[in-house]
C-alpha cells in the first residue's frame, strides 16, 4: 500500500468501497452460521495493512456468518430483534460522520433530531421528554440518580425478578435495595408490598420503587395502579416511581395490546430499550420523564465552553438516526403490527402447547414469552435438543423453565413447534433405550 495517498483514499467517500462492502453483507445475509474463529487473522496488526478490499473479503464470514441469525424463522432465544434493513444504512450515514453530540455547536443537526425524536415518543408513554442513551442499563440509573438527586429518594425497593441494572444502579448509586418477592405471575407481590409499607409507612416516604414492564424470564408486567395502592392505603407516598420496561415497552405502539401498560403513565419516569421491540442495532434505549425539567436539575453539570451537561454521557455518538427513519418509514401502525405478528405467533405456540400432556406451562404470555417445562424428561436436556437460537433456559419461582423470546416479527410458530415435538420425542427415545 501507498503510505503516502493512503490517508486521501481513506477518509474519501470511496463509492466502490462502500458497493462491495454492501456485496458483501447482502451475499452473507442469512448464511448459515459458521464457527467462530475459522476466519484466519493475522498474529499481530500487518506493518503496512493489507488494504480495504483485502479487509473486507477477509472478515466479512467473521463477522457476518458467525452469530446466530435473528433473522431464522426459530430465532425465539433472547430478546434481540432484527432490524429492518433501513437501519443498516442510517448507521453508515452514522459513521460517516461520526457527529459528537457532547456540543450543541459541533452537533446541531443530530441534536435537533434528538429532539425531534423525545417529542415524538415522549407522550406516548405519557412523559413530557427524555434522552437517548446506550442501552437499558444506563437509562435505570439515570432515572435512579434523577431520583435520588432531584426527589430525596435514599433506597429502592423493587421485585426480586427485577432486572439485574436495578442492583447494579443501587450499588453505584448508594442506595440500599430491597428486593420483595414475586405473585405466582412473576409479579411484584402487591401483599408484600403492603406489609413493607404498613410496617413502617415512613420508609416509603424516601423510597424509589422500580416496577416491571417485562420481567427477563418470563415478561411479566407489574401491577401498576396495585403497587400505588398498595402504598397509598397506608398513608404512605412514595417520591419516586420507576418503570423499567425495557422490553414490553413498546406495546403503546400496538392498538390491540397496549392495555397492557395501563397506568404507566403516573410513574415519575420510564426506560425503554429501544433495541429489543423498536428492532433498533443494539445498544439503544430512552429514559423518559414525566417532569424533565426537574430530573435534568439533578442530572445537570456545567462545563468549560458549551458543554452544558445532562446525565452520565459525555462524548456521545447520534443514536436516534436510525430509529427516526424507522419510524418515518413504517409509522406507528408498522411497527405495532411487527409486535403484534410476534405476539400473534407466541400465542399460537402457547395454543399447541397446552394440547400437550408432557408439558408444564408457567403461564399465559403477558408480553410475547412463553415458558416451559417437560414434565417427564430433563429441562437441560430437551433444551440441548432445540434448534440452535430458538430457546434459552431460565429461572422463574425457583424452577428452571425452557424460554422462547418472541422478538421477531419473522417468527413461525409451526416451525418452533416442530422442533419442540422433535427435542421431546427425542428425549423419550433416550429415556427408553435408558437400561436403567
Amino acid at each position: 500500500m501507498d503510505l503516502s495517498s493512503s490517508a486521501h483514499h481513506a477518509f474519501a467517500a470511496d463509492a466502490d468501497g462502500l458497493a462491495r462492502a454492501l456485496e458483501e453483507l447482502v451475499a452473507h445475509h442469512g448464511a448459515a452460521v459458521a464457527e467462530a474463529g475459522t476466519t484466519p487473522l493475522p498474529d499481530g496488526i500487518p506493518a503496512d495493512g493489507i488494504g480495504p478490499e483485502a479487509a473486507l473479503a477477509l472478515l466479512a464470514p467473521l463477522a457476518l456468518d458467525t452469530a446466530t441469525s435473528l433473522w431464522a424463522p426459530t430465532a425465539a432465544a433472547h430478546m434481540d430483534t432484527p432490524t429492518p434493513w433501513i437501519t443498516w444504512a442510517a448507521a453508515s450515514w452514522t459513521a460517516a460522520q461520526s457527529q459528537n453530540l457532547l456540543h450543541r455547536r459541533s452537533a446541531p443537526g443530530a441534536l435537533a433530531l434528538e429532539d425531534t425524536l423525545m417529542s415524538w415518543l415522549a407522550p406516548m408513554w405519557g412523559m413530557h421528554g427524555g434522552h437517548v442513551v446506550p442501552g437499558a442499563t444506563i437509562a435505570n440509573l439515570t432515572a435512579l440518580w434523577a431520583a435520588r438527586d432531584g426527589a430525596g429518594a435514599s433506597r429502592i425497593v423493587t421485585s426480586e425478578a427485577a432486572h439485574v441494572s436495578i442492583a447494579k444502579s443501587a450499588r453505584l448509586l448508594g442506595m440500599p435495595l430491597f428486593t420483595l418477592p414475586t405473585d405466582s405471575q412473576d409479579r411484584i407481590s402487591l401483599d408484600a408490598l403492603a406489609d413493607m409499607t404498613r410496617r413502617n409507612p415512613a420508609e416509603m416516604d424516601r423510597t424509589a420503587v422500580v416496577l416491571t414492564a417485562g420481567t427477563s424470564a418470563a415478561g411479566s408486567i407489574d401491577q401498576f395502579d396495585g403497587a400505588r395502592r398498595a402504598v397509598s392505603a397506608f398513608g404512605a407516598h412514595a417520591p419516586w416511581w420507576h418503570i423499567d420496561a425495557a422490553w414490553a415497552g413498546p406495546l403503546v405502539f400496538s392498538e390491540r395490546h397496549r392495555k397492557a401498560l395501563d397506568g404507566i403513565a403516573r410513574a415519575d419516569s420510564v426506560s425503554v430499550a429501544t433495541h429489543k421491540w423498536l428492532f433498533q442495532p443494539t445498544e439503544a434505549a430512552v429514559v423518559l420523564f414525566r417532569d424533565l425539567t426537574r430530573a435534568n436539575s439533578a442530572l445537570q453539570f456545567f462545563g468549560p465552553g458549551d458543554a452544558n451537561q445532562i446525565g452520565l454521557l459525555g462524548s456521545r455518538a447520534d443514536r436516534s438516526l436510525t430509529l427516526v427513519l424507522t419510524l418515518l418509514a413504517y409509522g406507528k401502525a408498522g411497527v405495532g403490527a411487527w409486535i403484534d405478528q410476534c405476539i400473534q405467533q407466541i400465542a399460537a405456540l402457547e395454543q399447541a402447547m397446552r394440547t400437550r400432556d408432557d408439558v408444564e406451562l408457567f403461564g399465559r404470555p403477558s408480553s410475547g414469552i412463553l415458558l416451559w417445562r417437560p414434565t417427564q424428561a430433563d429441562v437441560d436436556t430437551v433444551a440441548a435438543g432445540l434448534d440452535p437460537g430458538s430457546a434459552s433456559v431460565v429461572y422463574a419461582r425457583g424452577q428452571r423453565w425452557i424460554r422462547h423470546v418472541a422478538a421477531s416479527p419473522l417468527l413461525d410458530a409451526d416451525e418452533l413447534l416442530y422442533g419442540i415435538e422433535a427435542a421431546l420425542r427425542s428425549s423419550d427415545s433416550e429415556k427408553d433405550a435408558d437400561p436403567a
